[in-house]
């Protein structure tokens, strides 16, 4: 079966399992990428267009160009399996009912990426408050993603999570079962996706310039492929893949198609 045919069945099986009788159908069968429409949020239209647009060159998934902005107690809010949340001032308090339907979405395979978009330093007052009320969703403590995790790996091979800055050495998140429901960077991924409408990125990376926004962009892609196929990434079929490509070895081929190729974290001298 073709590389998107897979991915295809993936999405659908997805919301067919997730989505309440009540939510609202996207048009068509393309996963889309919404912002939380929560008090103190920030627009990332222009990081996350960016973001659908490499998704759509670097890999096979059908994503729609546009983003969306969703309330989290609208209906429609299972229809999205990756929200993206960002700011850099206190976040403002959640509803009942939004705590609610974040949770259940959370709960039955939605993801949410949490985004400190401070710009010279990761933002205090919106670290405190974030916490405050992803303790409200779930009542347990962020827990740091080791460097061996399957995110890391998803598509590309990465060594860590970067984003406009590079200054937080540790992407946090919050498990639901096995796998992780909440993703929080403190690195303004969205800084480094953000373009400007005459073209061009709209803000500079630091420390690492171009090379660290090219790894940001990594990072995104591994985030949505990790939030649409979960943990395949640690099947048989992967294990084949790094037997044959790290060792050079002939190693006896998996059922089906072969995988995505890992591309290394830092360019080749």
């Amino acid at each position: 079966m073709p590389k998107i045919a897979i991915l295809h069945v993936f999405t659908m099986a997805w919301l067919l399992a997730v989505t309440p009788a009540y939510a609202v159908e996207l048009p068509g069968s393309a996963v889309r990428l919404a912002w939380l429409r929560v008090p103190g949020a920030v627009d990332p239209t222009t990081s996350l267009t960016a973001w659908a647009q490499e998704i759509r060159l670097r890999t096979s998934i059908d994503i729609a160009a546009q983003p969306v902005g969703v309330h989290p107690d609208d209906p429609a809010l299972f229809s999205y399996p990756l929200l993206y949340w960002g700011g850099d001032k206190a976040p403002g308090h959640l509803s009942d009912q939004a705590v609610a339907a974040l949770r259940q979405h959370l709960s039955t395979g939605g993801m949410l990426i949490v985004d400190n978009t401070g710009r010279t330093e990761a933002s205090q007052a919106f670290d405190q408050g974030v916490r405050h009320e992803l303790a409200r969703l779930f009542p347990q403590p962020l827990q740091r993603v080791t460097p061996t995790h399957v995110l890391y790996r998803s598509f590309y091979r990465l060594e860590r999570a970067v984003g406009r800055r590079a200054d937080a050495h540790e992407l946090e998140g919050i498990r639901v079962g096995n796998q992780f429901a909440v993703l929080y960077s403190r690195n303004d991924l969205g800084g480094a996706l953000a373009r400007q409408a005459v073209g061009g990125y709209a803000l500079a990376v630091v420390p690492g310039g171009e090379t660290q926004r090219e790894q940001a962009f990594r990072f995104a892609v591994n985030v949505v492929m990790y939030a649409l196929c979960l943990d395949y990434k640690d099947d048989h079929t992967h294990v084949m893949h790094l037997l044959r490509t790290r060792r050079g070895a002939k190693a006896p081929e998996a059922h089906g198609p072969p995988p995505p190729p890992i591309l290394p974290s830092k360019p080749e001298p």
